[in-house]
């Protein structure tokens, strides 16, 4: 029995490495090339078996340090989301073992984004999730792919209201943005953030939860609208 983890490394119980394959209604399946926008098909949540001691914080150490400092909040049972890449990462770093017939991966704790925990949702590592509104103006095509850069000749800002959000981030080890301290910001509160910043925490494909969520920092944020 696995009882203690590195820091900054959470073990978490999933399914699969990928979702190859959508279930219809009628039963019938269609199997997917996992190879191909693997951002839209690798695992992204799982259950938390083992959490870490602490969490290791250190600016001057930026190889092992968590990319913020920010108290731990996942808890063992935990249903955790996570970005794509930690299963890419599990796989290269034979980060995955089997425990009692199931499949479990080691993922970086400053890697998830929230967590289901009693029907709640528990954001983690300073994450937000917005609910988008008003950006239907956005330009779109059959023809060409508009969401490449080169098309894009003036971004504009995006929309959202603040559907969850958890507590700030007291220091990131990376951004120019140093600390959340001074993003003061709310639970319903209708906000405009960075373009490209639009990114899904599932996939809509795979979709688990009831509504298209972004996953959106406060140093992502432009302005509070009023």
């Amino acid at each position: 029995m696995l009882e203690r983890i590195p820091k900054n490394f959470v073990l978490v119980e999933v399914e699969s490495l990928f979702h190859d394959k959508v279930i219809f209604k009628d039963g019938r399946k269609l199997l997917i090339d996992t190879t191909y926008e693997p951002d839209k098909h690798n695992q992204v949540s799982g259950i938390v078996h083992t959490v870490p001691d602490s969490l290791y914080f250190n600016t001057s150490d930026m190889e092992f340090s968590m990319e913020y400092d920010i108290p731990m909040e996942l808890k063992k049972g935990d249903k955790v989301f996570f970005h794509y890449l930690q299963v890419t990462a599990a796989i290269k770093k034979e980060l995955t073992l089997t425990i009692d017939g199931k499949l479990h991966i080691f993922i970086r704790y400053d890697q998830c984004f929230c967590s289901i925990r009693d029907e709640d949702i528990v954001m983690l590592n300073g994450w937000m999730l917005l609910e988008p509104f008003g950006n239907e103006d956005r330009i779109t095509s059959d023809v060409i792919n508009v969401d490449l850069p080169f098309h894009r000749t003036k971004p504009h800002p995006l929309k959202g209201e603040i559907a969850h959000i958890g507590i700030p981030v007291n220091k990131y080890l990376w951004s120019k943005h140093e600390t959340d301290d001074d993003v003061e910001v709310s639970k319903g509160d209708k906000v405009m953030f960075l373009p490209f910043s639009d990114i899904p925490l599932e996939y809509g494909l795979h979709q688990t939860l009831d509504k298209l969520y972004y996953r959106v920092q406060r140093k992502d944020l432009l302005n509070k609208l009023i």
